[in-house]
C-alpha cells in the first residue's frame, strides 16, 4: 500500500500566510509601510504585499534583510527557515510518491538507494554535504557519485545503444531514468564545474538520443523527447563550461531541434539562453542578442515570469556590452519587474535555479559595463554584485567564484586596489578547485580592467599573474 502525502498543498499555503502575516506584524510595530520596507530591501511594494498575502514568499536574503531592518529578533528568518523545511518535506514525500508510482521499490539495472535522490535535487542545486577536495579540484564523495551514476546508466543500457541495436519499445521507467540521470549529473555540474563529467554526459546524452531516433515510444514520445531535448541541453552546458564550445554547439542545436519538433516552447527557450550565454562569452553580443530576442518571441502564451526575466536579463547584459546603456538599464527593470511575479508553483521545474542572486549578478554585470565608460557606476557595481554574492551557498562554489570574479573587477574600476587584489586572489584559489575552463577564462579577463602600467605593486602583481593562467581550448 503506497504511502500517503502527510503536507499538501492546503498546508503550505496557511505555512505562507503564517509568515506574511509576521512580516506584517513586525512592519507595523516598526511603523513602515509597504513601500518603505520595499525601498528599503531593494524589492517593490508589490511583492511585500504579495508576501504579506501568502501569495509569494521569495528568497532568504529578502527575509535577511527584513529581519536586520526590522530588528525582529531572528523571528522572521527562523520563520522563513521553518517554512523552507516544510516546504522540502512535501517535496520529498510528493517525489517519493511519484517514484514509487513510476519505478516501484528500485530502479531496474542499478538502484540509488544510497545516493542523493534525484526526485527531490531541484535545478542547479546539488546535495549538500562536508567533503574533501582533491588536487584535480574533484571530492571524494562526488567522485563516488558520478561513479554511482554511471552504474546506473551502464545497468539502463543506454551506453550500449547503436542505430543498429534499438528495437525495444520505451515506456514511462526509460523516460524517469533519463530524467534521474540528468538531474544527478546536473546537481554536480553546478557545484564544482563541467570540466568533471563533460565526457560522461556527453555519452550519455547521445546515446539517449538513439534511442528517441529508433525506439517505438508509442505514447511516451513526447515525454521521451523533452528527457532526451534536456539531456542534451545539460551536455552542451558542460561542454561549455569545459571550453569545448563546439561540442556545445552541437549538443545545444540537437536540443533545440528536439524541443521545438515537441512544441515545447519553454525547453526551447532555456536551450536558446544557453546559446547566448556562450555567445556572451566569446564576445559575439549581437548574435546572443539576436538569440535571446528569438527565444523571447517563440515563447508567446507560455511564457512565465521567470523564464522573462532570465531572458531580460541576459538581453541587459549584452546591450550593455554593445555600449547601449540606456536599453541594458530599461532591460534590467522589465527583468525585475517579471522576477518580482514568480510564483515557483507555476514555473517549470528546472527554473528553480533562477533565483534572486542570478538577477542581483545581471545588475552588477552591466553597471561593471557602465563604469569602464564612466567610473561613477563602479561603486554601484560594486553594490550589486556583492548582494549577489551574499545570495549563493556554500554549495554553489561555481556562482559565488564568478560573481567575486566579477567584484574583482568592480573593485578595480572603483579605485580600491587593496581590496580587489584580496578577492582576485581569493578567486584565484577557489578556481583551482573547479573544473570549469570558463571561470579560468573569466580570470584572464580581469586584465582588462585592471591597467598594464598600473602604479600599485600587488595591483601590477596581481595583473601579471593572471595574464600568465592559459586560456581554454575552443
Amino acid at each position: 500500500m503506497g504511502r500517503q502525502l502527510m503536507i499538501d498543498r492546503q498546508q503550505l499555503q496557511e505555512a505562507r500566510q503564517e509568515l506574511g502575516r509576521k512580516l506584517a506584524t513586525w512592519r507595523k510595530t516598526r511603523q513602515l509601510i509597504q513601500g518603505d520596507l520595499a525601498r528599503q530591501v531593494r524589492s517593490s511594494r508589490s511583492t511585500v504585499a504579495m508576501v504579506e498575502r501568502g501569495h509569494q514568499v521569495v528568497d532568504r536574503v529578502f527575509w535577511r534583510q527584513c529581519e536586520s531592518l526590522l530588528d525582529a529578533q531572528g523571528e522572521l528568518i527562523a520563520a522563513y527557515d521553518a517554512y523552507r523545511q516544510l516546504e522540502t518535506r512535501h517535496r520529498v514525500e510528493k517525489a517519493e510518491a511519484a517514484r514509487r508510482a513510476r519505478w516501484g521499490t528500485a530502479m531496474d539495472g542499478g538502484t540509488m538507494a544510497d545516493e542523493p535522490d534525484a526526485d527531490l535535487l531541484p535545478e542547479g542545486e546539488p546535495a549538500r554535504d562536508d567533503h574533501r577536495v582533491d588536487a584535480t579540484g574533484v571530492d571524494t564523495q562526488r567522485r563516488s557519485l558520478l561513479a554511482s551514476i554511471a552504474g546506473v546508466v551502464a545497468g539502463s543500457g543506454l551506453l550500449g545503444l547503436t542505430m543498429n541495436t534499438v528495437g525495444r519499445r520505451v515506456g514511462a521507467s526509460d523516460v524517469a531514468r533519463i530524467e534521474a540521470v540528468t538531474t544527478l549529473y546536473r546537481s554536480v555540474d553546478y557545484e564544482i564545474g563541467g570540466g568533471a563529467l563533460c565526457t560522461e554526459v556527453g555519452r550519455f546524452a547521445e546515446a539517449t538520443s538513439v534511442l528517441l531516433n529508433r525506439a517505438d515510444a508509442g505514447r511516451w514520445a513526447t515525454s521521451l523527447a523533452t528527457a532526451v531535448a534536456g539531456a542534451r541541453q545539460l551536455a552542451g552546458w558542460t561542454a561549455f563550461d569545459a571550453g569545448r564550445h563546439s561540442d556545445a554547439g552541437r549538443h545545444w542545436l540537437a536540443a533545440e531541434r528536439t524541443a521545438v519538433a515537441v512544441g515545447d516552447r519553454q525547453l526551447a527557450a532555456r536551450i536558446r539562453y544557453c546559446q547566448a550565454r556562450q555567445f556572451q562569452h566569446l564576445r559575439h553580443n549581437h548574435d546572443a542578442l539576436a538569440t535571446i530576442r528569438l527565444a523571447h518571441d517563440a515563447l508567446g502564451s507560455e511564457a512565465t515570469p521567470a523564464l522573462l526575466a532570465m531572458l531580460r536579463g541576459t538581453e541587459a547584459a549584452s546591450l550593455a556590452a554593445l555600449g547601449e546603456h540606456s536599453a541594458a538599464t530599461t532591460a534590467l527593470q522589465h527583468a525585475s519587474g517579471h522576477f518580482e511575479d514568480i510564483d515557483p508553483d507555476q514555473e517549470p521545474a528546472w527554473m528553480r535555479f533562477y533565483e534572486r542572486g542570478e538577477l542581483l549578478a545581471q545588475y552588477g554585470r552591466v553597471h561593471r559595463d557602465l563604469a569602464r565608460h564612466d567610473h561613477r557606476h563602479a561603486d554601484t557595481a560594486v553594490e550589486w554584485t556583492q548582494a549577489a554574492i551574499s545570495t549563493f551557498g556554500p554549495q554553489n562554489v561555481r556562482s559565488t567564484v564568478l560573481n567575486k570574479i566579477g567584484l574583482c573587477s568592480a573593485l578595480a574600476l572603483a579605485g580600491e586596489p587593496d581590496q580587489a587584489v584580496a578577492v582576485g586572489t581569493d578567486v584565484i584559489h577557489h578556481e583551482r578547485h573547479l573544473t570549469s575552463r570558463r571561470v579560468r577564462d573569466r580570470v584572464r579577463n580581469l586584465s582588462r580592467d585592471i591597467p598594464a602600467d598600473t602604479r600599485h605593486s600587488g595591483l601590477a602583481d596581481f595583473r601579471h599573474a593572471i595574464t600568465r593562467i592559459p586560456s581554454a581550448a575552443a
